[in-house]
């Protein structure tokens, strides 16, 4: 419960800091890329080290997520994966949609859903964001 605290504690600090910057007119997008990310490792509870082998991949970041809640190795995910919904999605693609729909809320930014979902990497998320901030 701690660390699910903790990682809420987190993402409100980088949403508070998006905001200030947003303010005082001091987002670029370098800057935005970095607060999103640390936006989703926060949400998705990861640290810089756990998530170095993801690198920019928001998929293999939700997966390496999921891994840390299951305790087995992020290689590991998709064959366990036994998550059954109407739509097939797997349960590293739900992560994602869920801490998209979160990033928008949070960061006070509406993007294009169909664009938001289509991201591959951290950079092209953090771009829609920049771009809905101008």
């Amino acid at each position: 419960m701690d660390r699910l605290l903790a990682a809420k504690r987190g993402a409100s600090l980088v949403c508070e800091e998006f905001e200030s910057d947003r303010a005082a007119g001091k987002l670029d997008e370098p800057r935005v890329e970095s607060l999103v990310r640390r936006f989703i490792l926060a949400k998705f509870r990861l640290d810089e080290k756990e998530a170095e082998p993801a690198g920019d991949n928001l998929e293999k970041l939700a997966q390496a997520s999921l891994a840390k809640m299951l305790k087995i190795a992020p290689d590991l995910v998709k064959s366990e994966d036994k998550a059954a919904n109407c739509d097939g999605a797997d349960s590293a693609t739900v992560k994602q949609a869920l801490m998209i729909m979160a990033l928008q809320k949070e960061f006070h930014v509406q993007l294009d859903c169909f664009r938001a979902g289509l991201c591959h990497s951290v950079g092209e998320l953090a771009a829609l964001v920049w771009q809905a901030t101008r």
